[in-house]
């Protein structure tokens, strides 16, 4: 099965928020070392290294404290905010939806952030007026906790640039692979919509 096919829901309502190429802020949550949990930020980071110079795409590492990131949201005063997260959808893992921002109560994502979603989404609401707000959500595989951690990249991403630029790992991933597999197939299928209209 093709990429578009087995993502055919996705693909199509992505092209539609994408195609008039609106001012557009993509937000990773989730927690490294926590498996798949992390699946939000391997997918920003991914997309930051080839996107974070266009100036209509502010994309950001919100980790567990997206809240910490709210300042540049606001400054950016994006049109459509994309939130990458891992979900409890009571559905096979790896499954991959796409929510308006009305239900994203009823599909919270996993807990490992520090402020409630629906309480930040309010925040960003308040301070950028008729902004239009999606939830990526992805079921997981696994959100086994790492025994150890390891530093991201030390070869390439010092302790100084991982200060400077949040948006760059501070931990290594620990997703399985399944879903490493699952994040790398959203990334392609964005890299391509992102490409036509961006």
């Amino acid at each position: 099965m093709d990429l578009m096919e087995k993502y055919k829901n996705l693909n199509i309502s992505l092209t539609n928020l994408l195609k008039t190429s609106p001012k557009l802020l993509i937000l990773g949550i989730g927690e490294n070392r926590m498996g798949d949990d992390g699946a939000g930020v391997y997918i920003t980071w991914e997309l930051w290294q080839k996107w974070g110079k266009n100036l209509k795409i502010s994309i950001i590492n919100g980790g567990i404290t997206p809240e910490e990131r709210l300042s540049e949201i606001i400054d950016f005063q994006p049109e459509l905010l994309l939130i990458v997260d891992v979900i409890d959808l009571k559905k096979p893992a790896g499954t991959v939806v796409i929510l308006e921002e009305n239900k994203m109560v009823n599909y919270l994502p996993i807990s490992s952030h520090s402020l409630p979603l629906p309480i930040f989404v309010d925040r960003i609401k308040s301070n950028v007026p008729g902004v239009d707000i999606k939830l990526v959500g992805i079921c997981p595989y696994s959100l086994q906790f790492l025994d150890h951690y390891e530093l991201y990249r030390e070869d390439l991403w010092t302790l100084d640039m991982k200060e400077e630029n949040p948006n760059i790992p501070f931990y290594s991933f620990n997703l399985t692979e399944k879903m490493e597999k699952v994040c790398k197939e959203i990334i392609d299928l964005l890299n391509g919509i992102l490409k036509r209209y961006y």
